[in-house]
């Protein structure tokens, strides 16, 4: 069967790499210190990227630029941790003096921003925490979605919170397309109101129609 189909066969191409598929981009482990290792240099990233718990991944690229930058992000095509000039030396540590300090507390900072805007403080702290328990390393992005979601829909994030626990959905992306959901119905609940009132306005128009007088005294036999 082999040297029946063989004459049939077609020649493939080669096969692409990963790095090809993603402009050369590569992963480097985060180290304790809170740097990654580049040929023979170390690169800092900012304080508390590393964690305890995870596979501490970032990927890396090099923009071919009058001088080489070493770009560092959390994903592919993710936020922008860190961005060096790379150097030509062996042994050095290459550190951006604004990754040394402690951003963490900036983010408690934002979370307790957060909280009076509910009416439910209690239950408001809770669901933060439990984000900031999930997502440690992204909290802050968690937190600017809750923070958009309450300045475009104020009236409803009490509505949002409390569906959010319910269902325990502790990501600022769920709450904010509750938050959208729960306004489209209510704009879809407002035109129907709206639809119904001019339609009953229309109808006060239209006038009954009234029978002659002689109608109802042939009904009656001749009598009046």
């Amino acid at each position: 069967m082999f040297l029946l189909e063989k004459q049939h066969l077609q020649p493939v191409s080669s096969l692409l790499s990963y790095e090809s598929t993603h402009k050369q981009s590569i992963t480097r482990s985060v180290s304790k210190d809170n740097t990654i290792r580049y040929k023979s240099n170390r690169y800092s990233v900012p304080l508390g990227t590393y964690q305890p718990t995870g596979d501490n991944l970032v990927w890396i690229e090099v923009k071919e630029e009058e001088n080489k930058i070493l770009v560092i992000r959390r994903e592919v095509e993710g936020e922008i941790l860190a961005e060096h000039f790379i150097s030509l030396e062996k042994g050095k540590l290459i550190q951006n003096r604004h990754h040394t300090r402690d951003r963490s507390k900036g983010v408690k900072e934002l979370e307790q921003r957060l909280i009076p805007y509910f009416k439910n403080r209690v239950q408001a702290a809770a669901y933060l925490d439990a984000i900031s328990q999930r997502y440690p390393r992204y909290r802050r992005d968690q937190f600017m979605i809750i923070h958009k979601v309450i300045e475009q829909y104020p009236t409803l994030i009490d509505t949002t919170l409390t569906k959010c626990m319910i269902e325990k959905l502790y990501n600022a992306n769920d709450f904010r397309d509750i938050a959208h959901h729960l306004d489209t119905c209510r704009s879809e609940s407002i035109e129907e109101v709206t639809s119904f009132s001019n339609s009953s306005s229309k109808s006060s128009h239209i006038k009954p129609y009234t029978r002659p007088l002689d109608a109802y005294t042939r009904i009656l036999g001749g009598r009046v």
